[in-house]
């Protein structure tokens, strides 16, 4: 049965944690990215910190690379939270690891968010836009024009999806253009059009639903927002961290 969500009944967020880390260089042969160290915490701990304060009674995590250690590294906390995982034998993608959670998530809209990713992004704003509008599924965007480091989201000055730019790709006109968070809602709807397969959610869900019409709203976000995806940002954040410049607590 599909529910309808308000901002305080959504329960469930999946976290993606499945990949290689190959962007890491030899910092995840030994260590999968979502454990990597900054000053005490763990990646995914703030991620999981913030979850866990905003409320959600659910977080499904999908598990490839190194999957015993991730399990055993987050259930030596006694989390508030049900922690469910989902381990894939293949690697699926963005979008063939979320079809493959599907039986954790119970017919609800559910909260996804990239493990590499630290944010101060208020949870139940995001939650109050996205039902206000009740689309297909929301985007949480960094308004940005940065295309050398980024491949860009772009959309209209309603805040509906226009569409995805390749790095370097110039930035139509007048249209606006961000940095995709990582944060996004997804509606049971926009999951049907994945499938537990190697696939990517943008080709697969975002880019298809918007060539057929379907309503894709981007919540401008405006704080902080911080990628560890690479080596080299890994670095300047742990540095950043270790120096006392960068407050995690402020992303939890």
């Amino acid at each position: 049965m599909t529910r309808t969500n308000s901002p305080e009944s959504i329960r469930i967020a999946m976290i993606m944690a499945a990949g290689y880390g190959t962007r890491m260089g030899k910092l995840t042969q030994q260590l999968p990215k979502p454990l990597l160290p900054l000053n005490g915490w763990r990646i995914i701990d703030v991620v999981l910190t913030k979850l866990e304060r905003q409320g959600f009674h659910r977080v499904v995590i999908n598990l490839h690379h190194l999957p015993e250690v991730v399990r055993e590294h987050i259930l030596k906390h006694k989390w508030k939270m049900e922690i469910c995982f989902s381990e894939e034998e293949e690697l699926l993608g963005s979008g063939g690891g979320i079809a493959n959670a599907e039986p954790f998530f119970e017919g609800e809209t559910i909260l996804a968010v990239n493990g590499d990713v630290l944010c101060d992004i208020d949870l139940q704003e995001l939650f109050a836009y996205h039902n206000r509008h009740s689309p297909l599924a929301t985007m949480a965007v960094l308004p940005s024009t940065n295309n050398r480091d980024y491949s860009l989201v772009v959309y209209d000055h309603e805040n509906k999806l226009w569409g995805f730019l390749a790095k370097d790709a110039e930035i139509p006109k007048p249209f606006i253009s961000g940095i995709f968070t990582g944060y996004h809602i997804l509606t049971p709807q926009a999951r049907g059009y994945l499938q537990p397969q190697q696939q990517s959610i943008i080709t697969r869900f975002y880019s298809k639903a918007l060539r057929e019409g379907k309503p894709i709203k981007i919540f401008p976000f405006h704080g902080r927002w911080l990628d560890v995806g690479t080596e080299a940002f890994y670095r300047s954040v742990r540095e950043k961290v270790q120096k006392g410049e960068i407050s995690l607590s402020s992303f939890v």
